[in-house]
């Protein structure tokens, strides 16, 4: 049976104001996925930044925080208090939140979390007033990115997914992000498994890093050798994977893995019985010490960038010109000495001292990569104060790749992914078109 012309016209006219009404609920869903996506980014962002200062020749902050649980939070909390600015939308449904804190809030919290916690001796109090001097800046300003995707980054401060909330009720499942559609499934995965193999190397590290006493680090136990990287490795396998992340607007996969406590417990317990020399730490204390520093689960994220034949595929197919320095890692080498050289803790200084003057040389390589014609990333971080924030932040990212030691000195090579700071630069490259 035919409709009647008037009937048929009413039923369009229904279904099409339907349809229209469910296109405005999907704007505004992908509007508030995209701010809570932006503003996650903007505080990890601000964290990361914080995380990078320097705080004495051989601490950063990233260093201080891991002394406790206590310090850990006091410092996120501080982070997720910070006011961010007014979200600004896109065409492509991206959006941005600027976030900025001064250098004398982030000193006074500090301060704060080291008179009422550290139990010490190699962080005084003195030492704080030195980060504006390093700085040489009064304000730190970062700027959060995010799309309309209801999952969000990896390593957020303790407490900013809570506060951000759930996504909202029946938003879209994560799509792959059209940059990724554009050099297939295969650099996809090649991407995601580089990003995992770098947060193993990074949880490593973590564990390495481990503070036992005012003096000992897990890395004490094996200054003499590079037994670790081999033992740490087996250690780590079965660790879970968290999430996995797509940059929307650059090649840049990550992937968070955690490992729990009480195989970092056996793992250092293990390492202190075959390598460790000394006789500051029992073995039948580490597993107090650990649960006192660490409460929960340890957990690293790692990048990595699809391989080259990749990202020029997408530069064809996109009509974009990235910098060739973008899609390999960026490295650096630096150099330490220190007294008694033929003792392990003459190396551990010495790698310590080398590894801060690698990335102090990775800061000056970073700064004079060439953007385009003859723009560096120098004339970015002199025109942008922001840009300075995250440059120095990227080094939170920053790896050591190799550490070999000489008669008389320890050589250590970091690297840092190429594409994590093009990202970075990106950002201003994208508002000046």
């Amino acid at each position: 049976m035919r409709m009647p012309q008037g009937m048929l016209v009413g039923v369009l006219m229904l279904v099409g104001l339907a349809t229209a009404d469910a296109q405005g609920i999907a704007n505004e869903q992908n509007k508030l996925l995209a701010k809570r996506a932006a503003e996650a980014d903007a505080y990890r962002n601000l964290a990361e930044a914080v995380y990078g200062l320097q705080i004495n020749s051989r601490t950063y902050v990233k260093d201080f925080v891991t002394e406790s649980d206590e310090i850990r939070t006091d410092v996120d909390t501080f982070v997720k208090g910070i006011r961010l600015g007014t979200p600004t939308w896109y065409e492509d449904g991206s959006c941005e939140v600027p976030a900025e804190v001064t250098v004398a809030k982030v000193i006074e919290t500090l301060r704060s979390a080291h008179k009422r916690y550290y139990k010490g001796d190699s962080i005084k109090t003195s030492d704080f007033e030195s980060i504006a001097r390093r700085i040489e800046k009064t304000v730190i300003k970062t700027i959060g990115m995010g799309a309309p995707r209801p999952d969000l980054p990896p390593e957020l401060p303790t407490g900013v997914a809570e506060m951000l909330g759930p996504p909202p009720t029946d938003a879209p499942k994560p799509p792959i992000p059209d940059i990724w559609l554009k050099v297939g499934p295969q650099a996809r995965l090649m991407a995601i498994r580089g990003a995992r193999v770098d947060a193993m190397r990074k949880l490593a590290e973590r564990i390495k890093g481990l503070r036992l006493t005012s003096r000992t680090q897990v890395r004490d136990f094996v200054a003499e050798s590079d037994v670790i990287t081999t033992d740490m490795q087996a250690s780590l396998v079965g660790a879970q994977e968290v999430s996995t992340y797509l940059h929307h607007n650059e090649l840049i996969a990550e992937v968070t893995m955690r490992v729990p406590t009480e195989q970092v417990i056996t793992t250092i317990k293990r390492l202190h019985s075959r390598h460790y020399k000394g006789d500051d730490v029992k073995g039948h204390d580490i597993e107090k010490i650990v649960k006192t520093v660490v409460k929960k689960d340890f957990e690293a994220t790692g990048m990595a960038v699809p391989p080259a034949r990749f990202v020029q595929r997408y530069e064809q197919v996109a009509g974009v010109d990235l910098p060739d320095w973008s899609m390999a890692p960026i490295e650096a080498q630096g150099e330490g000495t220190a007294e008694n050289m033929d003792s392990a803790q003459g190396r551990l200084m010495a790698a310590r001292a080398a590894e801060l003057d690698a990335k102090r040389k990775l800061v000056e390589r970073i700064a004079g990569l060439t953007v385009r014609s003859e723009t560096t990333v120098r004339d970015f971080m002199t025109e942008h104060d922001y840009i300075g924030s995250e440059v120095e932040a990227v080094l939170v990212d920053a790896v050591v790749k190799e550490t070999r030691f000489t008669a008389d000195s320890a050589v250590v090579t970091v690297e840092v992914p190429g594409m994590r700071v093009w990202e970075v630069i990106n950002v201003e490259v994208r508002r000046q078109r």
